[in-house]
């Protein structure tokens, strides 16, 4: 009798212990801890961020920051922090949104359109992903990288194709650069330098008409004629005349404040 009653108390602690167990599980890991209303949200961890300055992001969007701490230091999530862009969504538990910012880095699209700058151009770029423009600019302008590629710091800007583009957020100024220049590459393909041949241009001297074509008129309907007429001018030899070129040589000036590739 008295061996039973010892086995049953036994069994009586281990069914509290496997209770509370179950509890913690639930409470900490699976119950979902989101306190927002949308759908989504979004939080951005940039490079060599620490725990604490992902936690400021969480807290206004968790429901209980103190059980999401608890996770991510069982997880060791606290010393293993992810920098990229993560989507939470609505209802999440701990457990799911500490295996979303471990791994679930999403892209965005970076788009820009013609630019007079590299300076213009990098400031565009950086108000949408992490590297800001001076970091850009240091990238987009290295002598080295422009020279091993057959760029000069005058075509610099010509390497940066007017489009949208999906890249990662927290993606660096040189990994940046180096995928536009696979971009580059990917446009002119072997049957747009044959195109570019046919009218006795260079790639490069088919971007700086594009620009200037665009610079002329905004307009994509009036931009085809205008840029036959300034190949026309070019097959007999005659000075383009172009207005546009005094504006891009004073884009060029310290004190400046402020088509063509369709058919390719």
């Amino acid at each position: 009798m008295y061996i039973k009653k010892i086995l049953v108390a036994i069994a009586t602690i281990g069914l509290a212990v496997a209770a509370y167990f179950a509890y913690f599980i639930y409470g900490v890991m699976l119950k979902p801890n989101t306190a927002f209303n949308n759908d989504e949200a979004y939080i951005f961890i940039p490079t060599h961020a620490n725990y604490s300055e992902v936690r400021a992001q969480l807290e206004p969007l968790l429901l209980n920051i103190d059980k999401f701490d608890a996770l991510a230091k069982q997880k060791r999530y606290t010393t293993n922090i992810k920098a990229g862009r993560y989507i939470i969504k609505k209802g999440m538990s701990n457990n799911d949104i500490i295996n979303t910012i471990r791994s679930q880095n999403k892209p965005i699209r970076v788009a820009f359109n013609n630019q007079e700058t590299i300076q213009k151009l990098a400031g565009r770029i950086a108000i949408q992903i992490e590297a800001d423009s001076i970091s850009l600019i240091h990238a987009m302008t290295d002598e080295n990288f422009l020279s091993q590629n057959n760029f000069t710091k005058q075509t610099a800007l010509g390497m940066y194709i007017p489009n949208s583009y999906e890249v990662y957020w927290n993606t660096s100024a040189e990994a940046f650069r180096d995928k536009m220049l696979k971009e580059y590459d990917r446009f002119w393909n072997a049957s747009r330098r044959e195109k570019a041949a046919q009218l006795n241009l260079t790639p490069d001297q088919v971007m700086t008409l594009a620009s200037i074509v665009h610079e002329e008129s905004k307009q994509a309907s009036e931009q085809p004629r205008i840029a036959g007429v300034y190949l026309n001018r070019l097959k007999i030899g005659m000075p383009l005349q172009a207005d546009p070129t005094i504006r891009y040589a004073a884009y060029q000036s310290p004190n400046h404040d402020g088509g063509l590739l369709s058919a390719f």
